[in-house]
């Protein structure tokens, strides 16, 4: 079934929940570690899931005409997956001053950056035909 531009705001709503709560570590004095992890792990199945939705149908819109920035939009995908890792990469190291200076510098720079990018998805969204939206 193809995904719907519905089911895709949808997301973005569970995004955000993450989101806030990555930006939540980034501020803890104690870090909860099976929590971040829990939310990394998520980041990693969910979005990327949902990158790959966000991939397909833009590239048929795109494909159909519609003026899509779909280069940025990738680019972008993967630039959020680097963040993402060397969140990882900090958790996997053991380090505890390592960890909350990553999460304070990557985890708020993904936060920021991917409120940003789902905020012109969505203008994009808003912006399609009605027949489109479904």
């Amino acid at each position: 079934m193809p995904v719907t531009i519905s089911e895709l705001r949808l997301e973005h709503i569970s995004i955000e929940t993450d989101l806030k709560e990555l930006e939540g570590f980034a501020y803890s004095i104690n870090i909860n570690y099976p929590n971040l992890i829990h939310i990394i792990r998520r980041m990693g199945d969910f979005w990327n899931k949902h990158e790959d939705k966000e991939e397909k149908l833009f590239s048929i819109l795109s494909n159909k005409g519609f003026p899509i920035p779909s280069k940025k939009i990738f680019f972008e995908h993967t630039k959020f997956k680097r963040h993402r890792q060397n969140i990882i990469d900090a958790i996997n190291s053991g380090n505890e001053q390592e960890v909350k200076k990553v999460l304070q510098s990557d985890g708020l720079f993904l936060v920021r950056e991917m409120r940003e990018h789902m905020k012109e998805e969505d203008w994009i969204f808003y912006a399609l035909p009605k027949h489109l939206t479904g």
